[in-house]
């Protein structure tokens, strides 16, 4: 290490430029890194739902889709709007009464089964397909075509437009709330500092790491819009230690060395030091990756890569930074002014007793509470609810019932078997509609008597599919049945059969990520548990921390279990890990320097100092942390980001305090029992 630290210290320009360049390509190279706003695509490709839409894809070309509801118009003149609708670029087909029904008719004489899926009262509804994904490009700007050339009382909804207002928000809100976090995590710097330009070099070096994080996902071709929106805050907040540690440790060495040797000792110290939290942050992280739902792969190597980047940066670029810096603005000084432990750190001791009294009270309850929390999957849900989609969403429901749209692709051929079949759907209770060949044509009229658009739409060489209209919520306890019957009533028929849209997309999800929360916890536990072993060479010790952690995570999640409100089942499945990996930095820092500490005190003596030594550390990581999410939680519109971020500052909050009340009363507690678990453990 001290030979990589000689090199780094003697070669500051060529560092400092090789930097340069490569944040350049990476800023480059991050547009073309692929945001994905389709969740479901993360979901594994064996699954039913994902094999039929992969089929709609293939056989009948359908991708994004949307929905049109239009007030006051004439037939005549929602014709005239669907044919300029057909002809914007990116748009597939346009459906309506007119393809089912003569629109020269009077009302009166339709039949009111198939006319009420598009007109009712006063509205009329299109159903638009689109030639590429909800989230592509072309599909965002056919729906802003569509809204230049509908005019009077219109909404326009679906999962393209949910998809589109997810982008819009996504990529106009990133940079408010970082712009915020960056002014809130600069004020930290500078209260828990005593230069003014420390700050500005905290900031140079993490953000070099973020930059290349973010060129560097061209690995994965795509990230996750989820992670796109949350990554570069959380990388910043929970890796800014580093920098803050190597610049103390700098300043320490120069007490009694010159400005190279001193550097060269920090950055040897540093790593050592810094290493073990960095390790276990990623070890959380990586935990994700254990997820059946692909987007914690994706979150959970895109942060443990920001983590080792930021190490990275630490121990190359930073050294240079400040060799090149500290000469010409050393001399800009100011006093340290967050706050000194002394009186919290007498308080924590005193009142060890009380404090482990509580912790077992609360331990139960907060566990139980947590388990019984209830999670949402659907897209819709996580956005602002004035959102235009939104609006338009109910508003529709509002008007032509709930009707949430499954899709059964069955093979094509046997027409008196398709007939039963959707005869024995139409029966269900909740099935609003059912929209296809022969729920619309009798099965006695020959081939090439069907309308050619009504048999393009609907069949292709090999399959056939219908629309089957729910009149259930997107999500819940009777879509799930709703689902389980209709799924029953296919197997009756067909041994290949494939049930899709989004109700059975969220149900399958639900099937997918029901064992994941558990496995990711006990996963991240097992890898933290075992870096902390060896890190302290001890059974007891990572028993400790990790419970002390842990309790904060039961506490952090059964705290909207009591409010009633039920959170994102990404938000549920992924803090556990993030908590637990970002915020256990806290307990090791304090329980590696009470170890030092015990080798000249007594144990009570010990710890004080200890909170003394440690209090301004612990306090800067947590209230960066804490800075950075808060700051993305109040500002974002979109619910998920929100709800995610909320729950880790408010993670790294009780971490905060639980290590300071909570684990120097456990520490001095099983201080006996730590002596025989842990290797060359002081024997005070």
């Amino acid at each position: 290490m001290r030979k990589f630290a000689n090199f780094i210290v003697n070669h500051k320009k060529l560092i400092i430029i090789f930097y340069i360049i490569i944040v350049v390509l990476s800023l480059v190279v991050r547009n073309f890194v692929f945001i994905e706003y389709d969740l479901s695509s993360y979901l594994p490709k064996d699954m039913e739902s994902i094999k039929g839409r992969d089929i709609l894809q293939k056989e009948f070309n359908i991708k994004g889709t949307a929905a049109l509801m239009v007030k006051g118009k004439e037939f005549y003149e929602i014709k005239n709007l669907k044919n300029e609708i057909k002809n914007i670029p990116g748009v597939k087909d346009v459906i309506w009464l007119d393809d089912v029904e003569d629109i020269n008719k009077p009302r009166e004489f339709m039949d009111k089964n198939i006319s009420k899926r598009f007109i009712k009262e006063d509205y009329s509804l299109l159903q638009i397909q689109f030639l590429e994904g909800n989230d592509d490009l072309s599909t965002s700007k056919a729906l802003d075509q569509i809204e230049k050339i509908t005019s009077g009382e219109y909404y326009l909804g679906g999962q393209a437009t949910t998809s589109k207002d997810m982008q819009d928000t996504t990529s106009k809100e990133i940079l408010y709330y970082s712009l915020v976090a960056f002014i809130i995590i600069s004020i930290i710097l500078l209260l828990s500092s005593s230069s003014y330009y420390e700050p500005i070099l905290f900031f140079i070096t993490i953000g070099t790491a973020i930059a290349i994080n973010m060129g560097t996902n061209l690995i994965f071709g795509k990230v996750s819009s989820n992670t796109h929106a949350v990554a570069s805050i959380l990388q910043l907040a929970v890796s800014m230690d580093y920098s803050i540690f190597l610049f103390n440790r700098f300043h320490e060495e120069l007490n009694s060395k010159d400005k190279k040797e001193a550097m060269i000792v920090a950055i040897e110290k540093t790593f050592s030091s810094v290493s073990a939290s960095a390790l276990t942050t990623v070890g959380g992280f990586l935990a994700l990756a254990a997820m059946k739902y692909g987007m914690g792969k994706d979150m959970g190597f895109v942060l443990a890569k920001g983590v080792l980047l930021s190490l990275l940066c630490v121990v190359t670029l930073m050294p240079c930074l400040i060799l090149v810096t500290e000469e010409r603005f050393s001399r800009y000084k100011h006093k340290i002014l967050l706050p000194q432990f002394n009186k919290i750190s007498k308080w924590s001791v005193s009142l060890r007793y009380v404090v482990l009294i509580l912790a077992a009270l609360i331990a139960v309850p907060a566990f139980l509470a947590q388990s019984k929390l209830q999670y949402y999957y659907s897209t819709e849900k996580t956005l602002w609810s004035k959102s235009k989609s939104v609006v338009s969403n109910n508003k529709i429901r509002q008007v032509f019932g709930k009707n949430n749209e499954l899709i059964l692709v069955i093979p094509k051929g046997d027409k008196t078997k398709i007939k039963s079949l959707i005869q024995d759907i139409k029966s269900m209770e909740g099935i609003e509609s059912v929209e296809g060949i022969y729920s619309m044509i009798d099965e006695t009229i020959p081939d090439m008597m069907i309308p050619r658009e009504v048999k393009d739409t609907f069949e292709s060489d090999k399959y056939t599919y219908y629309i089957l209209n729910l009149n259930y919520d997107i999500e819940g306890k009777e879509t799930s049945e709703g689902i389980k019957e209709i799924s029953k009533m296919a197997s009756k028929y067909y041994k290949e059969w494939y049930l899709t849209g989004e109700p059975a997309v969220y149900s399958d999800l639900k099937e997918v990520t029901s064992k994941d929360f558990s496995n990711v916890n006990i996963i991240s536990t097992i890898i933290i548990g075992l870096i902390l072993m060896v890190t302290f060479k001890s059974i007891m010790l990572p028993l400790i921390l990790i419970f002390v952690i842990q309790l904060g995570i039961w506490i952090n999640l059964s705290i909207p279990y009591f409010q009633g409100i039920t959170l994102n089942f990404i938000s549920f499945i992924i803090i556990g890990a993030i908590q637990l990996g970002a915020t256990v930095d806290y307990a090791i820092l304090v329980t590696s320097r009470y170890r030092e500490n015990l080798e000249s005190m007594l144990p009570l003596e010990a710890m004080e100092k200890t909170i003394k030594d440690t209090g301004r550390s612990v306090l800067t990581s947590s209230l960066i942390l804490m800075a950075g999410t808060f700051s993305v939680s109040l500002i974002t519109t979109i619910k998920s980001a929100s709800e995610l971020t909320l729950l880790i500052g408010r993670g790294a909050f009780l971490s905060l305090l639980l290590v300071y009340i909570l684990l120097p009363a456990m520490l001095l507690f099983f201080n006996p029992l730590i002596k025989y678990t842990t290797i060359k453990w002081p024997r005070h």
